[in-house]
């Protein structure tokens, strides 16, 4: 009897949750598709290079390939000034030097009396990019959005490097013998580069997350000024001083001619497609 009425009352408890649970309503919920940013809007944006082409000419076109945390890439961002204008800026900024400067210590065996005297060794690589743009959108939709832009590419590097060696007492050193017998030796070279970029492309927003991901193409046209090495030469021998030397050296090949004051060297190049890349933004708002 007992197990009798135990069933009945577990019946009647599985009838009523049943019924509870077909009678249930799910909540209301609405899932945006988009989050298209607007007027004061900012972006991160990072790009990766895609490649472009196989001829070698043709790629020194390239100004901007990409960003896709590598060493030495470019920092990136966007403002939106209006819905659909916007201003893209990305910079570069580096430095690397290096020093050694001391007192020599006498020698002995093989390098027998070369004795003493003050080295000195410098080295500094300094470079600046700037690469200002904008953006004009066409399409309002909150899923996909197409724009052209275009690129100023303003880059400007310095590398200079010296060496300078002055003998100490008793040297017998091949060429310089005498104390204060002096070696001196720098090179300094200056680039300047201008670049205009014109790109077309396309972002997709991703569901309701502030990120969208896209690509880039277009064209490229590039200056390249300077790109000639300085060369400084001054030697003390046998405690007279030599001439002072200055020529100039093509920095692509420095094992080339040596050439005198009034050396010239630019580039232009012009390509398609030569930074074609991947693109994905982050957006935040003050």
């Amino acid at each position: 009897m007992k197990r009798k009425l135990l069933s009945i009352a577990l019946a009647l408890v599985t009838t009523c949750s049943f019924a509870q649970l077909s009678e249930r309503e799910n909540d209301a919920t609405m899932i945006k598709l988009g989050a298209r940013p607007q007027a004061g809007d900012m972006s991160l944006t990072f790009g990766f290079d895609l490649g472009g082409s196989l001829d070698s000419n043709a790629a020194d076109a390239a100004l901007f390939t990409g960003n896709f945390f590598a060493k030495g890439d470019f920092l990136t961002f966007k403002w939106y000034q209006s819905d659909d204008i916007v201003i893209r800026a990305a910079i570069r900024l580096s430095k690397h030097s290096s020093k050694l400067d001391g007192n020599l210590a006498d020698t002995a065996g093989f390098f027998a009396g070369e004795s003493g005297g003050n080295f000195e060794s410098r080295a500094n690589e300094r470079n600046f990019v700037f690469v200002p743009g904008i953006e004009k959108h066409f399409s309002s939709s909150n899923v996909f959005d197409v724009y052209s832009g275009a690129d100023l590419f303003l880059g400007f590097g310095v590398e200079d490097s010296t060496y300078r060696r002055e003998y100490g007492k008793g040297s017998t050193s091949l060429q310089f013998t005498d104390e204060g017998d002096l070696d001196s030796y720098s090179e300094k070279t200056k680039n300047t580069i201008v670049g205009i970029g014109g790109v077309v492309g396309f972002n997709v927003f991703i569901a309701h997350l502030p990120i969208s991901i896209g690509l880039e193409y277009g064209i490229n046209l590039k200056w390249t000024l300077g790109g000639k090495t300085e060369v400084t030469r001054e030697q003390i021998v046998a405690g007279k001083k030599t001439d002072k030397q200055v020529y100039f050296l093509d920095s692509d090949d420095p094992g080339s001619l040596k050439f005198r004051d009034g050396l010239k060297k630019s580039r232009f190049d012009m390509d398609t497609n030569q930074d074609v890349r991947a693109v994905l933004n982050i957006y935040f708002n003050r």
